[in-house]
């Protein structure tokens, strides 16, 4: 690792479990350095990558720390992501040719304002591209606090505090695979909402429909006193996969339940259920359980005691949810007591939590392990933690592997194949990774609205050649058949008569044609979307 020399990665082993050793869980970070996780997911080869920062020794956010393993925390290879000032990763998401996308806030070289960043790393660890948003003021601290590739292999980036605008708003990003983007537009906003403020998003999902759903709090105002203040509510967003907003839910105005929203849970294609606080006073925060529709519509809503966790706490919340059959694993925050101190716990609890007042099954905590945090899935239905872990003043990452019952998982003794999809020789290799020479937006008018981007994809332009036809074959090329179904090819002759369909499918891009028994003449070829017409071209038989 002589790249990265000065990175010293610290392992502590603990106990052994019937023959074999006790691994978990694992620390990474250097001494007299602080050390933070952000993030987690496994990666397609079964090991994982690790979302990290590190702080300068004057207790500046630094670097982001891209860290891979393998299946048992061992690191393969790591990343530095450096910038002339700083950055600060949230949120990291996988993607489906191996590699990773990471999201954050970026200080570039000479630059008076941080930045909403997204990077894109290969399955060999080599940055592809990255994208610097940067049309924001000063006096905003705008960042990209998640992303998540969508099933078409398009990535939907969300911003917070983003653009000159009077009031701060939320923004969602789309991007294609190269990192062009495809079009932004604000959500949640006080000028389509009035009596809001602020809306601030923490998670997106990419629903079963291919929606995107955001979790997060808005301030609103109380519908019985509209001219007092703006009060904190959960809050969900729904946006369709062009851009259009479906929904904003602010959770309990008709109630006094103030709080926030962190994740949402897509049940099936009809109900989410949303995790969040309930803040009963000033003094204390509970966890929240609310269950919606896809049309925005509150079913139900349960709030859990904290001291029914766990006899000591006194409050806290959940920051993430996972279903596995009947039962709902969970991570959150809670503090102990009055100490002020508040480690990560997970929990195995009851899915009928609606019904019935919420069943535990089982528990467990992590001293001195404390946020930012991160939780996530395996395939083979383990689940990875990672936080920060602090002892004696010194902070480092630590990563945990659990089982069902929220034990220490042990030695997986598989052979596995790590890094194969990265075909380059002697890649992947630690090293570090400029954010200085990011492709920049430096003004909105830049990038494309959602509706204008709506208006550019509802038609589908047709490219006829050769024309004249002088051959027996013509081929045609299409645009933007992805966003159309339903699709159908005609043609018609000069006298408006049809003479050949065929159907073309989503995605398609070109088709040949026989014309050589077509008489010579001039003909109109014209696609239809749903029984409308969207696109044709004229040509020529000779």
């Amino acid at each position: 690792m002589n790249t990265i020399k000065y990175f010293v990665i610290i392992y502590f082993v603990f106990g052994c479990l019937s023959g074999y050793a006790q691994t978990w869980p694992k620390y990474y970070g250097e001494p007299n350095r602080k050390d933070e996780s952000y993030d987690i997911v496994e990666a397609y080869d079964k090991g994982c990558f690790i979302l990290g920062l590190f702080y300068s020794q004057d207790n500046v956010p630094e670097s982001t720390w891209l860290i891979k393993t393998n299946v048992n925390g061992e690191i393969l290879w790591e990343k530095v992501l450096v910038s002339g000032e700083l950055n600060k990763p949230f949120g990291m998401e996988p993607t489906r040719d191996g590699g990773v996308l990471v999201c954050g806030g970026n200080w570039r070289t000479g630059n008076n304002m941080l930045e909403p960043f997204v990077a894109k790393i290969s399955a060999c660890g080599e940055k592809e591209w990255c994208i610097s948003f940067t049309e924001c003021t000063f006096l905003q601290t705008p960042a990209a606090l998640d992303v998540k590739e969508t099933p078409s292999g398009d990535i939907i980036v969300l911003v917070n505090q983003y653009g000159e605008h009077p009031i701060e708003t939320m923004h969602l990003f789309k991007l294609n695979a190269y990192g062009e983007v495809l079009w932004r537009n604000p959500y949640a906003s006080a000028y389509q909402h009035p009596g809001s403020i602020n809306p601030w998003g923490s998670k997106i999902m990419v629903t079963k429909t291919g929606d995107y759903l955001i979790s997060g709090n808005i301030y609103w105002k109380n519908p019985w006193n509209p001219s007092g203040s703006f009060v904190i509510r959960p809050m969900f967003t729904l946006v369709d996969s062009v851009g259009r907003e479906k929904w904003v839910l602010p959770f309990g105005l008709n109630d006094t339940i103030y709080g926030e929203a962190y994740k949402a849970l897509e049940v099936n294609e009809n109900i989410f259920i949303g995790i969040a606080t309930k803040w009963p006073d000033e003094t204390q925060i509970i966890p929240l359980f609310i269950k919606f529709d896809i049309e925005g519509i509150v079913l139900d809503y349960q709030t859990i005691n904290a001291k029914e966790i766990d006899s000591t706490f006194s409050e806290g919340h959940f920051g993430y949810i996972i279903q596995q059959n009947t039962n709902y694993f969970l991570s959150g925050s809670f503090e102990i007591g009055t100490t002020q101190k508040a480690p990560i716990i997970n929990v195995c609890m009851d899915t009928n939590i609606f019904n019935t007042y919420p069943k535990i099954y089982s528990k467990a905590t992590y001293n001195n392990n404390y946020w930012p945090y991160a939780f996530n899935g395996t395939i083979n239905r383990k689940y990875l933690n990672t936080a920060k872990y602090v002892v004696n003043g010194e902070a480092d990452i630590s990563l945990s592997k659990v089982n069902s019952i929220l034990q220490m998982d042990t030695l997986d003794p598989g052979n596995y194949t790590y890094d194969s999809l990265c075909t380059t020789p002697g890649l992947p290799q630690s090293g570090f990774i400029s954010l200085d020479d990011c492709n920049l937006f430096t003004d909105i008018d830049e990038i494309p609205t959602a509706k204008q981007y709506r208006e550019s994809i509802r038609w589908i332009p047709i490219k006829a050649f050769p024309n004249p036809v002088t051959e027996e074959k013509l081929t045609l090329e299409f645009e933007n058949t992805e966003h159309h179904k339903n699709m159908e090819l005609r043609f018609y002759d000069d006298f408006g008569r049809q003479i050949h369909s065929q159907k073309i499918y989503k995605g398609q891009q070109d088709t040949d044609v026989d014309v050589s028994g077509w008489p010579p003449g001039i003909y109109i070829a014209v696609v239809y979307s749903d029984g409308s017409a969207r696109g044709k071209a004229k040509f020529v038989v000779r």
